[in-house]
């Protein structure tokens, strides 16, 4: 297999591409001399960058991208169309209920062999709605470089990183007020680099995580799905504290144990971090899930289990 990897690192990427598409397209494209291509953005500057994309697209004669939940960017659906008849696959981020059509009337015109969905709610009903599709359960990696556990103490008692549930928000800042406790939240995207956000997760105690449904029900159309949140914080070796996805992803992928489960209004907040407070095997736990989430959910390993399904039929492990 000639392995093509579509990069949209000359495209904007949205503001969390730093750590989900460099960690899971470079590796990929590393292995058995495949090819990174990144199309640079339609500009009549750029031809002579499109004709070397377009060579490296027709060596190649497997393409692979990730993608929104409708298409990708512009130019990398030109670069992949530009390769005519050849194999195709992607992997589909926030595949939402309310865009299902979309995604699978487009990866079914595609013929995306297979197309990866992160979202396993979203993998089943596209199988029901598509049986002619193929569509296969990939959860999502953690940038393992990043995400890594901080010597010595862990000074910040709690940390919440981008989305939050103000409800929830709320009652920590009280909780961390009353008991002169560190509380660090981020107020917005970009707020810090990759390595600085790493350095935060991993000098925490305690990771607030929930799905997306518990804050924008309208948006997911009633998914609660697995997200990245789950993985950094335990990559880093936080324990988790918030709400479990309804969608059951978790209970497949972690153990009960790691994760503090509290109210989304944060009612019972207090007296669950007071009970917490001696919880020896609760942080064992996270130690061994800690070592378990670095080998077997990085991107990195990600990359091996797509690169082994597109070239040897190798299933991923998931369904």
């Amino acid at each position: 297999m000639r392995l093509g990897v579509l990069s949209n690192e000359n495209l904007n990427p949205w503001v969390n591409w730093t750590t989900l598409g460099p960690p899971l397209l470079r590796p990929l494209a590393s292995r058995n001399d495949g090819r990174l291509i990144a199309p640079p953005q339609f500009a009549r500057g750029n031809w002579q960058d499109w004709r070397r994309v377009l060579r490296d697209v027709w060596s190649s004669d497997t393409l692979f991208w990730v993608q929104g939940p409708s298409r990708p960017e512009w130019p990398i659906f030109a670069a992949s169309l530009a390769r005519g008849a050849v194999r195709r696959s992607a992997y589909v981020l926030d595949a939402w209920k309310y865009l299902i059509t979309k995604v699978g009337a487009l990866a079914t015109l595609q013929r995306l062999d297979p197309c990866f969905v992160a979202f396993r709610e979203s993998c089943v009903e596209l199988k029901k709605r598509f049986p002619s599709g193929r569509f296969e359960w990939l959860p999502f990696g953690i940038d393992t470089n990043v995400f890594d556990s901080v010597p010595g103490e862990r000074p910040i008692f709690a940390y919440w990183m981008g989305r939050r549930h103000e409800p929830l928000h709320q009652a920590m800042l009280r909780y961390c007020a009353d008991r002169g406790l560190d509380y660090r939240y981020t107020q917005r995207s970009g707020e810090f680099s990759p390595s600085e956000l790493g350095q935060m997760v991993g000098s925490c105690r305690y990771f607030l995580v929930t799905p997306p449904d518990v804050d924008h029900p309208a948006r997911t159309g009633g998914y609660s799905p697995f997200v990245m949140r789950y993985f950094e914080g335990l990559a880093a070796g936080a324990r988790l504290l918030g709400v479990l996805p309804r969608s059951g992803e978790y209970e497949m992928l972690l153990p009960p144990e790691v994760i503090l489960q509290v109210a989304p209004d944060g009612s019972d907040l207090a007296a669950k971090l007071e009970a917490d407070r001696d919880n020896a095997s609760g942080r064992s736990a996270v130690e061994r899930a800690r070592l378990s989430v670095r080998q077997n959910h990085s991107w990195a390993r990600r990359a091996e289990q797509i690169f082994d399904r597109l070239n040897t039929g190798t299933p991923t492990g998931f369904n």
